[in-house]
């Protein structure tokens, strides 16, 4: 088949379509008012009955309050470790900071005039993670971001990773397919063809309204009854599954008082002994006592 000229035309299909929807689309209209005087003529002719369940649930404001109390906290969150500059030893690729570093340098960010985290009555929860060498501070990383991710010890976690394996990485004689790759294609990433779809589904969808008018609202209700049975119970699996999730320990954890130089006079006090490890990161959330709850019962500190 040679090349020739292109002519823009609405795809067949799409207008078929469009076609088996004028029908529906014809009669709506007068059944619409229908419908209406059928609705004024049952106007207060049925009794409606609270459910009972409703009796339970009167707390539940004060637990959406309660939860979003702890979950929607403030506070401030800064974190150390090996790969953020200036911090750490460079020795070509590779970067170590040593516990005892990782606490000076977060014990330097207390005490930076320019840059405080405010207010006279602070608590700061702080995490150090520790590994002796990259391989074994990738575990430590992965086995706290697993259930908590960071981003910011994510981002150590993928760095890690990398120097773990450089020896080995750089020996490798990378091979790519020819450039540009193909992808995966949807019509709809064309604009035009976006527009087709939605000015063409919003007819399709009011034929589905009146195609699901045909269902006897017994069914509906029962339907409904079935959809809410399944979503206690999945409701209640996520909760278990969350749970399973959130438990085992990585790390270690502390719990400071006082405004931020006093905060910074105890980390500098409680100097991590040498242990022999040489990559660390701390990560300090710092806001109130009320603000740092999550945290503190999170870490279980």
């Amino acid at each position: 088949m040679p090349w020739t000229d292109i002519t823009f035309t609405t795809p067949q299909p799409l207008q078929a379509v469009h076609e088996g929807l004028q029908d529906c689309h014809a009669v709506a209209p007068g059944e619409l008012d229908n419908s209406t005087a059928r609705l004024n003529a049952v106007k207060g002719s049925v009794a409606i009955s609270t459910n009972p369940v409703a009796t339970t649930a009167s707390g539940v404001a004060a637990l959406r309050t309660s939860m979003e109390g702890l979950l929607q906290a403030g506070g401030r969150f800064v974190c150390v470790h090996p790969y953020i500059h200036p911090l750490g030893d460079r020795r070509g690729d590779y970067a170590y900071l040593t516990p005892q570093q990782a606490a000076e340098g977060m014990a330097a960010k207390l005490a930076d005039p320019m840059d405080s985290p405010g207010e006279d009555t602070l608590q700061a929860v702080l995490l150090m993670l520790r590994g002796v060498e990259h391989t074994d501070f990738v575990e430590t990383l992965n086995a706290f971001n697993t259930v908590f991710p960071v981003s910011e010890l994510q981002l150590a976690e993928r760095r890690a990773g990398q120097l773990a394996t450089l020896e080995q990485d750089k020996m490798i004689q990378t091979t790519g397919p020819v450039h540009p790759a193909w992808r995966g294609q949807d019509p709809r990433r064309h604009e035009r063809a976006k527009d087709m779809g939605t000015t063409l589904g919003a007819q399709v969808a009011l034929g589905e309204g009146y195609a699901i008018e045909a269902v006897r609202p017994e069914d509906e209700l029962a339907a409904l009854i079935d959809k809410k049975k399944a979503l206690l119970e999945q409701l209640e699996t996520d909760w278990t599954t969350l749970q399973d999730v959130i438990q085992g320990g990585a790390g270690k954890g502390l719990v400071l008082n006082g405004n931020s130089g006093s905060i910074h006079r105890q980390l500098v006090e409680l100097r991590p002994p040498v242990e022999g490890y040489k990559l660390a990161a701390v990560c300090a959330w710092i806001g109130t006592a009320e603000h740092m709850t999550f945290f503190r019962e999170l870490l279980g500190i």
